[in-house]
């Protein structure tokens, strides 16, 4: 009888056992799709696996180079999304409207962080940390940004700020930057006073003309493309070369305008962010790296 009750005990803890065993399945289960270029970086630098990034001209990390691709970051292929079974569908608030305008009717919903500053996207960082299990890469990709941002901070505590003009341009247009975007909270956080301010809380980017820009006179203008870098270029050239208005700013005289890398300078933040903010205090400051 005795041998019978250990016996049952023994079947009972080894049925236990294995119940509590069961639980990092679920961590393991957790099918993640990174839907822009800034998220896709992120989770690399988290060390998360996706089954899903954004087709894109950039090279995405190594970690995911036979990852599917999904389509583009505002509207991505609902049959492939679909069919990748997602558990998480990561987004940015810049192109939340247009995410919902595509995931509508699909059953499928996305979760938005905020990309527009450096601290949004830390913000998101520390979020993702703690729902992947991540919490220590996390905060270790955090406390970057928290030192260059430390660094550049009191460099500039004593310098006048330069006024700073940012340009946006894709082919044929441009809009202006305004300190809600992320390149004007670079240009904040690097010591520089944006010339252009926005009328409302989530104003990005505005349209303006030249006569209006001009009166302001900005000591550096910032030239940034969305996508088709070299188009891009091309265009502000040829805008700066032929309107006269363009000529005559101190900023272009002086030789203080500057075209901005993509890789580093994107629409929204990305974990380049540090590196971004260097580059940009040493042409606001014409100061080099020792």
């Amino acid at each position: 009888m005795k041998k019978v009750v250990i016996y049952v005990i023994i079947c009972l803890l080894f049925l236990v056992g294995c119940g509590k065993q069961e639980q990092p399945t679920k961590k393991e289960g957790e099918r993640i799709i990174a839907t822009t270029v800034a998220l896709t970086e992120t989770a690399a630098k988290l060390n998360l696996d996706l089954v899903g990034v954004p087709n894109t001209e950039k090279i995405l990390p190594k970690k995911y180079a036979k990852v599917q691709a999904i389509g583009q970051a505002k509207q991505p292929d609902l049959e492939i999304v679909r069919s990748l079974q997602p558990t998480h569908l990561l987004s940015v608030t810049s192109i939340k409207p247009e995410m919902e305008k595509a995931l509508k009717g699909s059953g499928v919903s996305a979760t938005y962080y905020n990309y527009n500053s450096i601290q949004g996207m830390q913000k998101a960082i520390t979020e993702l940390g703690e729902q992947f299990h991540r919490k220590k890469e996390a905060e270790q990709l955090n406390a970057v940004y928290d030192k260059q941002i430390a660094t550049i901070q009191k460099k500039i505590k004593q310098k006048k700020k330069p006024k700073v003009l940012i340009l946006l341009g894709v082919p044929g247009s441009y809009l202006i930057s305004t300190e809600k975007s992320f390149l004007g909270n670079l240009v904040e956080l690097a010591g520089g006073e944006n010339v252009i301010q926005a009328t409302k809380s989530d104003e990005e980017f505005i349209a303006s003309n030249t006569e209006t820009l001009y009166k302001m006179q900005p000591d550096v203008i910032l030239r940034a493309s969305h996508g088709f870098p070299k188009q891009v270029k091309t265009m502000f050239d040829e805008e700066f070369k032929t309107n006269t208005v363009w000529r005559n700013f101190k900023a272009t005289q002086e030789g203080r305008v500057y075209d901005l890398d993509e890789n580093l300078f994107g629409i929204t933040a990305n974990v380049n962010a540090d590196e971004a903010l260097q580059t940009l205090y040493e042409l606001l400051y014409e100061e080099k790296k020792s």
